[in-house]
């Protein structure tokens, strides 16, 4: 038998007997009742699919950021690495072949021996540098500035303590030294360098633009170096990130 809902009997019960058969109102009621059911699992269904549509978006944007996140990083390290292999491979940079031996009868006996140990200073703390302890080598560096702050090896030093903090991606601190590179030491061999590695910070921070600016500027302060061979292969990458860039 068909079960009758308190509503309708009392429906059925209080109308009047010749207005309509207990069994049509039961029908017309549990049809709208049924109809209204199915409309909102229709609608339930719906918002449940566009959701997880909306979700599955998400994933695969997040999924995007984490493959160029990756790539930045293997980029970052493979670039460190060959810079210091091509270091190790050229040996100690112009001019630091040799460490003097100071003359104690000669005047300027007192700053060849503090050239001497920032040189010792500055190869010790290059090895660190060289086996991964950032941390380390980068005290190293510091110790070669307090010794000899303007001799031959502080632009170097300045530029190496940058890269231990790129290296960390702790990029404030790095972009703080390079420009300290730029700014003080405009005839060091380092700046084109810096220059790149500025442009590479501001790539990282998402800063396209100005990402843009630095590494053309690297292209055209120095041409034919491979700060610039570098600056243009991370150009090709943010122009396509940037499609209505006209340049």
């Amino acid at each position: 038998m068909r079960k009758i809902s308190t509503i309708a009997v009392l429906l059925a019960l209080t109308a009047p007997a010749a207005a309509e058969d207990v069994e049509q109102r039961l029908d017309r009621l549990e049809g709208l009742l049924e109809g209204r059911g199915l409309a909102e699992l229709v609608r339930d269904v719906e918002r449940i699919k566009q959701e997880n549509r909306e979700l599955r978006g998400d994933i695969e944007s997040l999924d995007r950021q984490v493959r160029r996140l990756q790539e930045r990083q293997r980029e970052h390290y493979a670039d460190l690495d060959d810079r210091l292999r091509e270091l190790q491979e050229r040996g100690p940079a112009p001019g630091q072949q040799e460490i003097p031996i100071p003359d104690l009868d000669d005047p300027d006996a007192e700053a060849a021996d503090e050239d001497a140990d920032a040189g010792e200073l500055y190869q010790a703390a290059f090895r660190q540098l060289g086996d991964g302890l950032y941390e380390e080598a980068r005290e190293g560096f510091r110790d070669v500035l307090d010794t000899d702050a303007d001799g031959d090896y502080a632009a170097n030093a300045v530029y190496w303590i940058a890269e231990t903090y790129y290296a960390e991606r702790e990029f404030e601190d790095a972009e703080a030294y390079f420009n300290r590179v730029v700014d003080d030491y405009e005839e060091s061999n380092k700046v084109a360098d810096a220059q790149l590695k500025l442009g590479y910070i501001a790539f990282e921070e998402d800063r396209l633009e100005e990402a843009r600016d630095r590494l053309e500027a690297v292209q055209e302060d120095h041409p034919d170096t491979t700060a610039a061979n570098l600056a243009q292969q991370r150009l090709s990458e943010i122009r396509r990130l940037l499609p209505d860039d006209d340049e």
